[in-house]
């Protein structure tokens, strides 16, 4: 109800209350002045109407407004709080904790309709360095345009969220590992292209790709997944970084950034 209230917008809302309020009242004051007439009083009954219609335009819209006002205002906080607690405030990607809802939610749809999709883990290569170099804004600075490119490449259907720090995850619904490598082939090429302007200095960066494919055979959840992918990038990472490695069962290493 109050998404609908926010859709129509605080007068549209008051106009139509008071438009309803005031047929409800006109409606009521038109059949107690017909009972009382059949019971022997003389009541006009089109000024008893224009009366009641007069009282309720009068009266109605200051107290709705204000009401509705007041539920809008608190509408728009809990909005800006859920906003909060779902995107991380930096990149407006998911959160951790949405990042993992969603993908736990998409995993019980694959499970159930036995659907193929593939998780991916992606780190900015030494990016400490970056930090160091530039300072913390010029960091902050890369991991927001890695976004923007993140979201330039995804579809619509992909999970995309900030684990932490440097440190990134994606679900690709319904997505194969042959096609989860092109599609992380077309993210590495954006990731070039997108050199950043700080200050007048341009800083380019590089990204570490770890996948795995979801076998809907298995009983994996999405721990079971990410440390697989995680387990891809530390070989990516071994391997000279910049690039994308699936996952191979004989890795018995963690990812080290």
């Amino acid at each position: 109800m109050i998404k609908l209230l926010a859709k129509l917008g605080r007068f549209n809302t008051v106009t139509f209350i008071t438009i309803g309020a005031a047929a409800a009242s006109v409606a009521i004051t038109a059949t107690a002045a017909s009972i009382l007439n059949n019971s022997g009083y003389n009541i006009r009954i089109d000024i008893a109407i224009a009366f009641a219609a007069c009282i309720t335009v009068l009266i109605v819209p200051p107290i709705s407004w204000f009401l509705v006002g007041s539920m809008l205002k608190i509408y728009r906080v809990e909005e800006k709080m859920r906003r909060l607690a779902s995107y991380d405030s930096l990149t407006g990607l998911f959160s951790r904790h949405s990042f993992f809802d969603s993908a736990n939610n998409y995993l019980s749809l694959a499970k159930r309709e036995k659907i193929v999709f593939s998780v991916m883990i992606i780190d900015l290569d030494k990016f400490k360095l970056i930090n160091d170099k530039y300072g913390h804004p010029a960091g902050d600075a890369v991991l927001k345009l890695f976004a923007d490119v993140v979201n330039s490449v995804a579809r619509r259907s992909d999970v995309v969220g900030r684990l932490g720090g440097e440190e990134f995850a994606i679900v690709l619904p319904n997505t194969t590992t042959r096609e989860a490598i092109e599609f992380s082939g077309r993210l590495h090429d954006a990731i070039n292209k997108a050199v950043l302007k700080y200050n007048e200095v341009f800083i380019s960066y590089t990204a570490s790709i770890g996948l795995t494919a979801f076998d809907p055979d298995t009983s994996d959840n999405i721990d079971d997944l990410l440390a697989r992918a995680d387990l891809a990038l530390y070989q990516a990472k071994r391997a000279g970084r910049n690039q994308t490695a699936t996952f191979n069962p004989d890795i018995k290493q963690v990812a080290t950034g």
